[in-house]
């Protein structure tokens, strides 16, 4: 016997059309954000060969024309996201959005001795809560990505307190020690599940081995006394708030080079 339900599917197909097609933007502009990541960390890895005293200049002042179009490439992926619908097509742009604000953890602590926060990281990328992305719900910088992007500052200030060294500056591989310590505790706090981030997590223990390393190494060869690392030469040396400050503004392109 021949069924009278009449099923008629064209409008759901051509909602699906649509979210694939939306899919392909917004995957597209995500692309372009990541190529602005990469420019950042070309410039970024210039940290491990540049001197102490020519990182602001060289490398941190170097960075905000590419802070500049990240933000503008991030405009344009806000301005393709439906109000409301930031958590369905959050998995097109996160790991990006981490990345970005990776170099942003890193530039703000070349230029401060500081840890950036969530809510200065946000600012920095025009992802803050005053912004259209957020305010309409399209775009949000989460807490799990920023934590993500800390990890991944931390896993590279390992490898520069090896490279430190390199360069005769056995000053930063004492900060970095004391900060990634500072760090490493601030995690343990946390209850962290058993997901992406609990296993980066763990992998942070093997950095403060690394830096504690460099540290003993050095020590051990006479070529740095602990108070150095209060002496006005390194890497690390934390900034008072008016220069915190003048980092922050630059950075997010509010203040001039």
């Amino acid at each position: 016997m021949a069924s009278g339900v009449q099923v008629d599917f064209s409008a759901l197909l051509a909602e699906l059309e649509a979210d694939r097609a939306l899919s392909e933007k917004i995957r597209e502009q995500a692309k372009e954000l990541d190529k602005t990541y990469r420019s950042l960390a070309s410039v970024l890895n210039r940290v491990h060969s540049t001197p102490a005293n020519q990182v602001r200049t060289n490398i941190v002042d170097q960075t905000v024309p590419p802070f500049e179009q990240a933000r503008h490439d991030l405009r344009l992926l806000v301005e393709l996201v439906p109000d409301n619908q930031f958590w369905k097509w959050n998995d097109a742009w996160s790991m990006t959005l981490q990345r970005a604000s990776y170099a942003v953890a890193l530039t703000f602590y070349l230029g401060t001795g500081r840890l950036i926060t969530k809510d200065q990281t946000a600012r920095i990328l025009a992802l803050d809560a005053a912004s259209p992305a957020a305010t309409h719900g399209r775009l949000l910088f989460t807490t799990e990505e920023y934590l993500h992007s800390l990890v991944s500052m931390i896993n590279d200030l390992s490898r520069l307190a090896v490279n430190s060294v390199t360069l005769g500056d056995f000053a930063t591989p004492l900060r970095l020690s004391a900060f990634v310590k500072d760090l490493h505790a601030g995690f343990q706090l946390l209850n962290l599940k058993n997901d992406s981030l609990r296993k980066r997590f763990d992998s942070i223990k093997y950095d403060v081995k690394k830096i504690e390393e460099v540290v003993y190494d050095i020590s051990l060869r006479g070529l740095v006394k602990p108070q150095e690392s209060n002496e006005m030469s390194g890497l690390g040396l934390e900034a008072d708030e008016a220069q915190t400050i003048a980092v922050l503004d630059l950075l997010a392109g509010t203040r001039a080079a």
